[in-house]
């Protein structure tokens, strides 16, 4: 989309491309909210290294730092990190002596239900002021953009 044409009007993909960007501004306002909220407790890095973790589940240094695009001995000290805080175990691979395997430890577990359940209030406050009817459309919408979304990282 050119910067001279107007925005606002309905009529391609374009533009519906620049409503749902103005649609979702509250989403992703309130996901920055609660991430600024998490990020005084644990920060950022360690945030995304946990929920990488979760996804991955255990995982060598080297794994975590390709899920995370960090260089090796970034990703090591940040597991070192995470680690020292108790929110991740380290241990010796059992296949390979010099990898290290990462798995997330109670502690970690529950930093990331804690984000979860922030993110669950501030919703919550949203929601409880939309139409049953505008609810249900957006748990649809947003289901379909996130299953497209995953297919869209997976190629």
């Amino acid at each position: 989309m050119t910067s001279t044409k107007k925005r606002g009007t309905a009529s391609g993909p374009d533009d519906f491309v620049v409503q749902l960007e103005r649609a979702t501004r509250g989403l992703l306002a309130l996901n920055v909210s609660v991430l600024e909220h998490m990020e005084k407790k644990i920060g950022l890095a360690p945030l995304r290294a946990l929920q990488s973790l979760e996804r991955l589940g255990p995982s060598l240094v080297t794994e975590l730092g390709a899920d995370l695009d960090l260089l090796p001995s970034t990703a090591s000290r940040l597991s070192d990190r995470l680690a020292e805080a108790g929110y991740i175990t380290r241990r010796v691979s059992p296949t390979n002596r010099r990898a290290t395997v990462l798995e997330l430890t109670d502690t970690g577990r529950a930093i990331l239900a804690e984000l979860i359940d922030v993110r669950i209030q501030a919703f919550g406050a949203v929601v409880e002021r939309m139409s049953e009817s505008d609810r249900a459309a957006l748990i649809r919408g947003a289901q379909a953009f996130t299953d497209a979304s995953r297919v869209v990282a997976a190629d």
